[in-house]
């Protein structure tokens, strides 16, 4: 009785381990072949990644040549050349890339402000304008200076030294130089999400040299220029602009819609060339997706 009472309960054990090999053995069979999707997957983004970059590369290096080429060929830069082009979306393999390529010189340069010395009263004037126009407190721009200029002295209503900054919630301190980048903006004093939105489409920050270029100006920044300058007028200015770029700011100042109106714009910091583009690009390769400015 004993005998066959072992061989049963060793019959038990056998099945049992029989069982548990298979399960370990389906549970292993699991996680190599899970590993193994995620190593493809892993190694198909590493490779869709790197193609997508390269296309993002590719179309900065294809703007290069295009504004090379442009700087060559004529003295004035304007809407109707060949660098002021949004490329629609074209087709990859796998995917597509889209690009558009701005002046940046189109916009009021926040950093004219200050001069190395002192405040620039035409630049503040027509910052000054350009706030009142987006419905936006024109005595912002004290903070704006106050955050670009190196002593501590406020320079208006609702200007910002290091004494405000420092008192916040979490405190930093202010440039006192030139920004390097316009979304520096929202680290001043009084500007939030909602003001910079506004913003961002108007001014900019570059070297002091950068000349303001006429023929990108938008109408707000180009109202902005004198007080007598409606936004209607502007517009008009912008419509002849499309079929006579200006050569020379002389041709801007001297615009016969201007001088009927009996407009004389200050010629401080006006250009009709620049130096400095945008370039906003992004390509889409299977699941990764490159956006590059």
């Amino acid at each position: 009785m004993n005998t066959q009472f072992n061989l049963t309960k060793q019959k038990g054990v056998a099945v049992i381990t029989a069982v548990l090999v298979l399960a370990i053995a389906a549970t292993a069979a699991g996680t190599i072949a899970a590993n193994y999707q995620l190593d493809m997957r892993r190694t198909e983004n590493s490779i869709t990644s790197s193609q997508a970059w390269a296309y993002a590369k590719g179309a900065e290096q294809w703007s290069m040549a295009i504004l090379a080429r442009d700087a060559e060929d004529s003295t004035h830069d304007s809407l109707d050349e060949d660098w002021a082009i949004e490329l629609p979306p074209f087709e990859l393999p796998g995917g597509y890339i889209i690009g558009k390529l701005e002046d940046a010189q189109g916009k009021l340069n926040l950093n004219q402000l200050w001069d190395g010395k002192e405040i620039d009263p035409i630049i503040k004037a027509r910052v000054e304008r350009l706030l009142k126009s987006l419905d936006i407190n024109p005595d912002l721009v004290h903070a704006i200076i106050d955050y670009i200029d190196p002593d501590q002295d406020f320079s208006g209503p609702d200007g910002a030294e290091r004494d405000i900054y420092i008192g916040l919630e979490t405190p930093y301190l202010p440039a006192d130089q030139d920004m390097a980048d316009v979304t520096e903006l929202r680290l001043i004093h009084g500007i939030d999400q909602k003001i910079y939105d506004k913003l961002l489409s108007h001014v900019t920050v570059l070297p002091r040299s950068a000349t303001l270029n006429l023929n990108t100006a938008s109408a707000e920044v180009l109202a902005c220029l004198d007080p007598n300058i409606s936004l209607q007028l502007a517009n008009d200015l912008i419509k002849e602009r499309e079929d006579e770029p200006y050569k020379q700011p002389a041709d801007f100042i001297n615009h016969p819609l201007l001088r009927a109106a009996e407009i004389t714009v200050d010629t401080r910091e006006l250009g009709v060339n620049s130096k400095y583009f945008n370039l906003s690009t992004r390509a889409v390769i299977g699941n990764s997706r490159i956006q590059m400015v």
